[in-house]
């Protein structure tokens, strides 16, 4: 399922701002700007404040959004770059000495005495192998891997969200989809069976 928020022909869907609009718009766009913002691997809190912040800065730019690009590709742009800008902030901080900045924010542990179906665990074995695996993967590879197959952005608004060219996009999948295959192996995600 894609993530890419519905799209309206430009900007005017939502104008003039007013709070009913303004509400439209988040509802609309919001669940997009988190599951882009979830691949920089900030913080949660940080998370949530990139989001907020990228929602933000979209809602004052939308009356002079000029509709060059999808009205999507706009936002995720916006959410790309307060994420880069965020994610830049943390490692200055880590730098001068801030510890903590990059929290350990994993969830706590299930119940340890529940017993999970062999599928599901075996599904979330793969997941986990994939998800390490794509973190492993310089911001580049990793970003296009995840608007292609997640966010289901063709080549060209790849380009467009990440500032590059559609043939320097295609590098970056192929380069992600060989480096993914070397790190799971020739099972894939399934790992050993």
């Amino acid at each position: 399922m894609a993530l890419t928020a519905p799209d309206h022909p430009d900007a005017e869907a939502f104008l003039p701002l007013d709070p009913a609009n303004a509400r439209r718009f988040v509802e609309t766009h919001a669940p997009m700007v988190a599951a882009q913002v979830a691949r920089f691997g900030l913080p949660a809190d940080v998370q949530e404040d990139v989001v907020q912040e990228t929602l933000l800065r979209a809602l004052r730019g939308l009356p002079g959004f000029r509709g060059d690009a999808r009205l999507s590709t706009w936002v995720t742009t916006i959410a790309r770059r307060e994420a880069i800008r965020r994610r830049e902030t943390l490692a200055r901080q880590d730098r001068i000495g801030r510890s903590g900045a990059f929290g350990d924010d994993r969830p706590e542990p299930a119940d340890p005495d529940a017993e999970a179906p062999p599928e599901a665990v075996a599904r979330d074995e793969r997941r986990r192998r994939v998800r390490e695996a794509l973190a492993r993967l310089p911001d580049d590879l990793r970003l296009a891997l995840g608007y292609f197959y997640f966010d289901r952005l063709g080549v060209a608004e790849i380009a467009q969200v990440m500032d590059s060219n559609p043939n320097t996009v295609k590098s970056w999948l192929k380069r992600g989809r060989d480096r993914l295959a070397a790190m799971l192996g020739p099972d894939g995600p399934e790992g050993d069976r």
